[in-house]
């Protein structure tokens, strides 16, 4: 598994952090960084798990008389007599016609059928020919043959009943046939105008029906026209006059919140007595000593303790992990505090929704969000053992539920495996519907095997912890990027877009510099995945690594667009200055457009202190040697510090020198591609990281494989002018 993008390299670790003082101590960062997960893990453990004295359960015969400590509102009371007078409310909104509204859709509706019952008409018209023939004048019967009529009829009136739920006699269709085109087409507007006027105008209800039918029958003898065609048209608009009132929710709503409104608050004053001595406590009591707070909390020093204990073994599995697997999140306290804040986000939702009296509450702890947060940002096999850590608190905070613990571990499981190669943001979204699947199988398959089939009927809430996750995840990346620095694979994506301000620029300034760093991408990714680095960075670092060369841009080489070489005007060692300073230049315009430290670092080392041999043999030459120091001709550094600086380095260096092949056949690329490794190799540029012999023999032979497929042999074109072969046509 490749190492998620963003995270610090290994050689974070190689040297030691300069203390300055007590506070720059990384040390003390990475205590106080555990001490405050663990004190607040603590704490909200506490509010939920320290039990609070009981004196009354629903049940028990109270001790002593309870009264009331002050003025509350009897909660309990007044919902039940908001309850009912609400539903009585729904019932008379129900029943009352003022709260119905015409329906407009249905208005649609009735016109798009009439619509596609003349269109279905025009079809079979024009199947037998009657838009071309017409009618016959003499005996007002079509010149066609009367069976065909009679057929179409027949598959018109199927039809009609079939696809529109229409009855229409024989004759309205007949009639409608053999009409000429443009009494037709007055038909079908006639009928579409009147019920789209009958149905958006008039409250049709099922008393009203009638009246609605008759008034169209009306409306459609006032268009003028002839008898036969009135009667049809007649026929197919009444077909689609119906009801056409649909129920107003909010008026309903409004009649619900006035009678809710109306209701008075049932009052219990301060004095009262709440519930007697001896008298059985019920729902409603213990609700309102909820509601004054007589039910004080205890404090009960082994259970904090317990609680201690176990918040630091659970801390304590995620360090020794990170010390023995993930040594560069371990020295980060960046990281660590990422990571705690997580946790701790984590643990708070839990014991929010845990507090719900609800018994499907505790499905709905948001576990995957902390898992999906943690793989995309940290290390997708911590956010695995993050998942198991999240369950174990989600279970103990949920009363000690194991079916509340195993949904929330397999959710969890399930957001680390959907984003562990995320390749942009809707990925999430696909993601949060698998995770959503997993927790409602899980859910619904619990419940029987541990005894408690009710559980199963909660199955709906996994679905919705997924979806729900997934979305908050999407709104939080980007606040925990800006906020930590870290560099996702999904912010990388977004800065790959060749919309990017700088990419745009490139493009613009330098189009010889941009496309040069396309094809480097292409060599770095295919490299990159064949030694098993970072693919997706050392891709976006291969389009960002030149571009400081936008400040002078037609100093280069690949932007001398059939223009004068400016170095043959200037020395050597001031072109080399030339050469050399586009590492700093895109170093600080990196940082001025706040592109993340693994990009810069490319950028910084993508040349190491290699030397420009082009400048230094020409100071060379002439027999000054002894006047030409080698340092001036070199790059300023540092070497490569990772796989993927080295890698984007030698696809920089071997594109440049592949492209100034006469003829680059694949013998020709795999021998240059091989000598500049190890020249390379040699030059020491790779003795700050850690790529291996093996490692340069993949790189190398992905990058002839790529080479090759870009400077394929072609094939030659006949030199045939357009004259000749027009001529061949004629």
């Amino acid at each position: 598994m490749p190492v998620p993008t963003g995270k610090p390299a290994a050689n974070l670790t190689a040297a030691p952090e300069k203390r300055i003082g007590l506070w720059s101590d990384p040390v003390l960062h990475r205590a106080l960084v555990a001490a405050g997960v663990t004190i607040a893990l603590v704490l909200i453990l506490s509010a939920i798990l320290v039990p609070r004295r009981v004196d009354l359960e629903v049940g028990q015969p109270s001790k002593v008389d309870v009264e009331a400590s002050r003025d509350i509102i009897n909660r309990p009371a007044t919902e039940r007599l908001r309850e009912e007078a609400a539903r009585e409310a729904i019932k008379e909104a129900n029943a009352s016609p003022a709260n119905y509204d015409i329906s407009l859709a249905a208005s649609i509706s009735a016109e798009d059928t009439i619509d596609l019952i003349f269109s279905a008409i025009a079809d079979e018209r024009r199947k037998l020919g009657v838009v071309q023939q017409g009618v016959n004048n003499q005996g007002g019967e079509p010149a066609l043959h009367r069976g065909g009529i009679e057929n179409a009829v027949s598959r018109l009136s199927a039809r009609a009943a079939r696809d529109f739920g229409t009855r229409l006699s024989r004759e309205t269709l007949a009639t409608l046939m053999v009409l000429s085109q443009e009494e037709f087409e007055a038909a079908r507007a006639g009928a579409k105008s009147v019920v789209g006027r009958i149905m958006r105008e008039m409250r049709v209800s099922k008393e009203t029906l009638d009246a609605a039918t008759k008034r169209a029958a009306d409306a459609v003898g006032s268009l003028g026209l002839p008898d036969a065609t009135q009667k049809a048209v007649t026929e197919v608009v009444a077909s689609q006059i119906s009801p056409n009132l649909v129920l107003n929710p909010g008026k309903v709503e409004k009649a619900r919140e006035a009678a809710i409104r109306q209701v008075k608050p049932v009052m219990i004053l301060k004095g009262q007595v709440v519930i007697r001595r001896g008298e059985i406590a019920t729902e409603d009591h213990i609700a309102i000593l909820q509601d004054l707070g007589l039910l004080a909390p205890r404090f009960n020093p082994f259970m904090l303790g317990s609680i201690f204990i176990l918040v630091v073994v659970l801390v304590a599995v995620i360090g020794v992990y990170l010390y023995l697997h993930r040594r560069d999140v371990f020295y980060s306290a960046k990281l660590l505090l990422l990571l705690g804040t997580v946790i701790v986000m984590i643990a708070l939702a839990a014991a929010v929704i845990c507090s719900i009296p609800w018994p499907g509450a505790g499905f709905l702890v948001p576990v995957s969000l902390g898992t999906m947060l943690i793989a995309v940002l940290v290390d997708a096999r911590l956010s695995a053992l993050s998942a198991i850590v999240f369950g174990a608190l989600t279970g103990v905070i949920g009363g000690g539920s194991f079916p509340v613990a195993t949904a929330a571990t397999v959710s969890g499981l399930a957001g680390t495996f959907c984003v562990t190669r995320i390749s942009e943001r809707s990925d999430l979204m696909r993601a949060g519907t698998v995770v959503g699947a997993a927790g409602a199988l899980v859910i619904a398959a619990i419940g029987p095997p541990v005894g408690d089939p009710s559980i199963s009927r909660f199955w709906y809430l996994g679905l919705i912890n997924g979806v729900l996750s997934t979305v908050v995840t999407i709104g939080f990346l980007p606040f925990f990027e800006n906020l930590f620095r870290i560099t996702s694979s999904i912010k990388l994506l977004e800065l790959s877009n060749p919309t990017q301000p700088l990419l745009r620029r490139l493009l613009v300034e330098a189009p010889g510099t941009y496309h040069h760093s396309i094809i480097v991408g292409n060599l770095a990714e295919a490299a990159a995945e064949a030694v098993g680095a970072d693919s997706l960075l050392v891709r976006v670092g291969s389009y960002y690594h030149d571009v400081g060369k936008m400040k002078r841009p037609y100093f280069f080489v690949e932007n001398q667009l059939m223009q004068d070489n400016p170095h043959d005007k200037i020395a050597p060692t001031l072109s080399t200055l030339v050469i050399t300073s586009h590492v700093k230049d895109g170093v600080e315009l990196a940082i001025r457009h706040r592109l993340p430290e693994a990009i810069i670092d490319i950028i910084r080392e993508h040349h190491g202190t290699s030397l420009v041999p082009y400048f230094y043999h020409k100071a060379t030459d002439g027999g000054r040697e002894e006047t030409v120091d080698e340092k001036d001709f070199r790059y300023p550094g540092p070497k490569p510090q990772t796989k993927e600086a080295a890698i984007v380095m030698l696809a920089d260096s071997v594109e440049a020198a592949v492209r100034s092949l006469a003829r680059p056949t694949p013998g020709r690329i795999e021998g240059l591609v091989r000598k500049i490794i190890k020249e390379r190799l040699a030059d020491g540029q790779f003795d700050e990281c850690d790529l291996t012999l093996k490692d340069l023999d993949g790189v190398a032979r992905a990058f002839v494989r790529v080479l090759t497929g870009i400077f394929h042999a072609r094939i030659e074109y006949p030199d045939t002018s357009l004259k000749d072969l027009e001529a061949k046509r004629a």
